[in-house]
């Protein structure tokens, strides 16, 4: 599971397509955990940033000035997409179904939370709305983001 796990904070989601890596043994999950918490914290501090993924939402949820926002899809359009750039359908519904599984367990486990805990996100978007619109009204709901927060300074 924990090879899963890091092939998946590798490639970034689902539809990452980053070649496996060798000598994944040589770290555990408590080790990843650590490692992720520090780079989203390093690229928090050092200025404006968009970080994806990574366990930013558990890592800066204490924070006022941070939109978080989670984006998902159903399986059978996550089994689609990657069946579209080029996966077989075993390997889209294997890689699925694991994927999720193992981000689940993973944070479970070494966050101590519930993945997806919708009370960490200011918006979640199904994204099988189009990703015109789904970045449109990100874009929007950033913006009032904001706004809002500039306000209350």
């Amino acid at each position: 599971m924990i090879n899963r796990v890091f092939k998946d904070f590798l490639r970034g989601a689902f539809e990452g397509g980053l070649p496996p890596v060798d000598r994944l043994h040589l770290l555990d999950a408590r080790r990843i955990a650590d490692v992720s918490e520090r780079a989203v914290k390093d690229a928090f501090s050092s200025g404006p940033a968009v970080i994806v993924g990574r366990g930013a939402q558990y890592f800066l949820h204490d924070r006022k000035d941070v939109f978080h926002v989670f984006l998902y899809a159903s399986r059978d359009y996550k089994i689609h997409r990657l069946i579209a750039s080029g996966a077989t359908q075993d390997e889209a519904i294997e890689q699925v179904d694991t994927t999720d599984r193992s981000r689940a367990a993973f944070v479970w486990q070494y966050l101590g939370r519930k993945w997806p805990d919708p009370n960490l996100y200011h918006v979640m978007f199904n994204i099988e709305i189009g990703e015109s619109c789904t970045a449109a009204m990100l874009v929007e709901c950033a913006r009032r983001f904001a706004r809002v927060t500039a306000c209350s300074k």
